[in-house]
C-alpha cells in the first residue's frame, strides 16, 4: 500500500476549489470567491421540558430554541475581497447582513451538496499570520439566524 500524504477518493485528490461560494451582500452585490480555506457552520435545537410535581417525569417539552453558528476561513486575498464589499455598503462592517451559499459534489457522486447560512453578520476578526511558506489565513465568526440544507430543510 502507497504511503500518501495526500489522500485521495477513487483516485482524484478533492480539492476545496471544487467548492463555489456566493456571498450574497444585502442591499449589495453577490461575492464569489474561492479563496476560502475553511467554512464551519452547526446548528441544535435545545427543548425545553416540563417535568411533574412528583418525581419530576417529563409530562411535555416546548418546540424548542435553535441556535445557529458559522465561520469562514479566508485567504487574505479573499478577506480583503469580503471586506471592501462589506464596507462598501457601511464602514462599520459588522452591520452588514449577507447569506453564504455554499454547493459541491464530493468526488465520485453525483449528488449536488447545497447549504445556505442565512441572516449572516460579522462579529469578530482572528488573523493566523505567520513566516513561511503557508498562505495567511483569517478566521471570521458569524452571526447566523438560521442554516439551510437542500431547499429549505431546517431543523426547525
Amino acid at each position: 500500500m502507497a504511503d500518501q500524504e495526500y489522500p485521495t477518493i477513487n483516485g482524484v485528490e478533492p480539492s476545496y476549489a471544487d467548492v463555489k461560494f456566493e456571498i450574497p451582500l444585502y442591499s449589495g452585490p453577490t461575492i464569489q470567491t474561492n479563496d476560502i480555506a475553511g467554512f464551519k457552520f452547526s446548528d441544535k435545537v435545545t427543548v425545553g421540558l416540563k417535568k411533574g410535581t412528583s418525581g419530576g417525569r417529563i409530562m411535555a417539552r416546548t418546540v424548542g430554541d435553535l441556535e445557529s453558528d458559522a465561520s469562514i476561513i479566508f485567504y487574505l486575498g479573499g478577506w480583503r475581497k469580503f471586506m471592501r464589499g462589506l464596507a462598501a455598503i457601511n464602514k462599520k462592517i459588522s452591520l452588514v447582513g449577507f447569506d453564504v451559499l455554499t454547493k459541491f459534489t464530493p468526488p465520485g457522486e453525483i449528488d449536488l451538496y447545497k447549504f445556505k447560512v442565512v441572516g449572516g453578520r460579522v462579529i469578530g476578526r482572528s488573523f493566523d499570520i505567520a513566516e513561511g511558506s503557508d498562505a495567511q489565513k483569517v478566521e471570521i465568526p458569524i452571526s447566523v439566524m438560521l442554516i439551510e440544507e437542500d431547499e429549505g430543510i431546517t431543523l426547525l
